[in-house]
């Protein structure tokens, strides 16, 4: 499931739903739980599947979890599931990450890997399978896959150039989102009017882009990752809209 990593490592898995302002007496989007489906893809072969959650748990706390297993062809010669969970609390409308838990379940072996952030000390513990350290934050900290809430909800906000300092592979990375146009695009859960924003890393050349939806609450309906060869891309399939609590 090297191909899913790699994408799931982008945005994964990790998609939201929220609900932004929609008259002038709505000034702050908020946060609202729901259950999205997307494909992975490169070229005209789906691979896998992914399954993303948001739960809102009170008072004020949020769970956020992307699961991605193989499909097709692929569930023939692969049996890889990879879970990504982002846990922590909402605190002034924005959540703040207390835990990331990453799981590939392959069937030679087992790759874990728990972050804890320790907001008091402004650190980050990392542990691994086979190591544990600890790394300084700054206020404001992101983990690789939570930080897609704060993202949304910025976009919401009519923000289009944003910059988050994030806890990734063991190091802080700069992670910046541009806005590059807006475009219509068909997705398998149909059409959408979109914001496309390009994602870099530590100044790099950018190698995604991630097509977000405002009629849709900012939700990602697209995420594309360019390589050589095809790109991988992820597609929404269907969305589902719960109540919190």
């Amino acid at each position: 499931m090297r191909l899913a990593r790699q994408l799931i490592a982008l945005i994964v898995a990790g998609f939201l739903l929220l609900t932004a302002p929609s008259t002038a007496t709505q000034q702050t989007p908020y946060l609202k739980p729901f259950t999205a489906e997307y494909s992975l893809r490169r070229g005209a072969l789906v691979f896998a599947r992914v399954r993303v959650t948001l739960s809102l748990v009170p008072p004020g706390s949020y769970r956020y979890r992307a699961q991605t297993s193989p499909t097709g062809l692929t569930a023939l010669f692969r049996s890889d599931k990879i879970t990504e969970i982002s846990e922590g609390i909402i605190e002034e409308l924005r959540p703040i990450p207390l835990s990331y838990h990453y799981r590939h379940d392959k069937s030679d072996n087992l790759r874990q890997v728990d972050l804890q952030f320790d907001w008091q000390a402004l650190r980050v513990i990392n542990r691994t399978e086979s190591s544990r350290w600890t790394m300084r934050i700054s206020p404001g900290t992101q983990d690789k896959f939570g930080h897609q809430l704060n993202l949304m909800l910025a976009l919401a906000e009519g923000q289009r150039d944003i910059r988050y300092e994030v806890a990734d592979g063991g190091l802080k990375k700069d992670y910046r989102f541009k806005f590059h146009k807006e475009e219509s695009i068909s997705t398998p859960a149909g059409e959408f009017h979109t914001l496309k924003m390009n994602r870099s890393k530590d100044g790099k050349p950018s190698q995604a882009s991630l097509w977000l939806a405002p009629a849709a609450n900012y939700l990602p309906v697209k995420v594309e990752r360019r390589e050589q060869d095809d790109p991988f891309l992820m597609e929404l399939k269907s969305i589902q809209w719960s109540e919190p609590g």
